[in-house]
């Protein structure tokens, strides 16, 4: 396996861990899990000598990997599966590579059966070398209609805190079906979803109109909902909310815009941010949002794909939003958001190993 086909499968799971001098090595790494319990680990070390051994430590507490590795393999074997027989918990896990351990390892996307583009927002590393923590946020679709193994794992996973996005329509015709400690409203207007759908079906919103609608959407979000996203902060800032989850109708455009804008206040480089923003397209399923659209022709297909995917340009024009608002994303953050420095402190105190 290259190292091009790690970054490819690492999306933003892959993480470099350098331990002091240049000499030792550098771990990145890729993981991911199934409904069984088994955990695939894939893994590039460099530089490194072909008898190099490489041990994996597993543990249900991040905070702490005790010996002995649950396996010790050579660096050259590249990928591993853990089975855990454990469906439903958490595990976590750490590589070594002679003295040098690598970050905190953990699954980002949860496979679910009825909960779009579920996933949890730790896991990358910083500009300043720390690491965001595993299992205090995630983010999601909405949660209408759970399957059985669907609650356990919310259950599993101890929610605490749950956020939604969405306008009281949308909650009235598909209500949330997960009962955490918390449940806040922070609504959102984007559009009345139903209404583009029906106009895809019967041929009269194309690729363009679903543009400029989109457009308008991450405009809107950023020029009307300044105080919405405040309040999601102010949420984050108290340690008794955690762990939360933050969700919307497909978890991507007002989701995805708290998330970006939370990872660049943690010091996420923008790369990795960009990248963990696009990873909704491979965790949303366009069958399961539009139905018979896919049957449609491929002019009406575009606007739906449109509808149901996200782009670089539709964040890069939130980002314009923000720079014509307030001269600069971080003048936007600090003067319509709220966010002091000491906020953003307490954020990195939370949310940081």
């Amino acid at each position: 396996m290259k190292i091009r086909d790690i970054k490819v499968l690492c999306v933003l799971g892959s993480l470099l861990m350098a331990a002091g001098c240049s000499q030792e090595p550098s771990i990145s790494f890729f993981c991911e899990s199934d409904r069984a319990g088994n955990y695939i680990l894939k893994w590039e070390v460099s530089p490194k000598d072909d008898d190099d051994e490489i041990k994996i430590y597993m543990s249900k507490d991040d905070a702490g990997f005790q010996e002995p590795p649950v396996l010790t393999t050579s660096v050259n074997d590249y990928v591993a599966t853990i089975p855990t027989g454990d469906p439903i918990g958490r595990h976590f896990f750490r590589l070594k590579v002679n003295k040098t351990f690598s970050g905190v390892i953990s699954n980002r996307v949860f496979k679910t059966d009825s909960v779009q583009n579920f996933r949890d927002l730790g896991g990358y590393n910083t500009v300043t070398g720390k690491q965001v923590k595993w299992g205090r946020l995630y983010r999601s679709g909405e949660l209408y209609e759970l399957t059985g193994k669907d609650k356990n794992m919310l259950d599993a996973l101890g929610i605490k805190t749950v956020v939604d996005f969405r306008d009281h329509e949308e909650r009235l015709q598909y209500p949330d079906d997960y009962q955490a400690q918390k449940i806040i409203h922070i609504p959102m207007y984007t559009g009345n979803r139903a209404y583009v759908r029906e106009k895809i079906i019967d041929g009269t919103f194309y690729r363009g109109d679903a543009i400029i609608f989109t457009q308008d959407t991450y405009k809107t979000l950023i020029t009307d909902y300044s105080e919405e996203f405040a309040q999601l902060f102010d949420i984050l800032c108290d340690e008794a909310n955690y762990p939360v989850l933050i969700h919307g109708y497909l978890g991507k455009d007002r989701v995805g815009l708290a998330s970006y804008i939370l990872l660049y206040v943690l010091g996420v480089s923008n790369a990795v941010n960009e990248d963990d923003y696009l990873l909704s397209n491979s965790n949303i399923s366009e069958e399961q949002v539009m139905g018979e659209a896919r049957f449609l022709p491929e002019r009406m297909q575009e606007a739906a794909t449109v509808v149901c995917k996200v782009n670089l340009s539709y964040l890069n024009y939130a980002k314009t939003c923000m720079i014509n608002k307030s001269g600069s994303i971080d003048n936007y953050i600090t003067n319509e958001l709220k966010l002091t420095e000491d906020k953003k402190e307490k954020l990195r105190q939370i949310l940081l190993y």
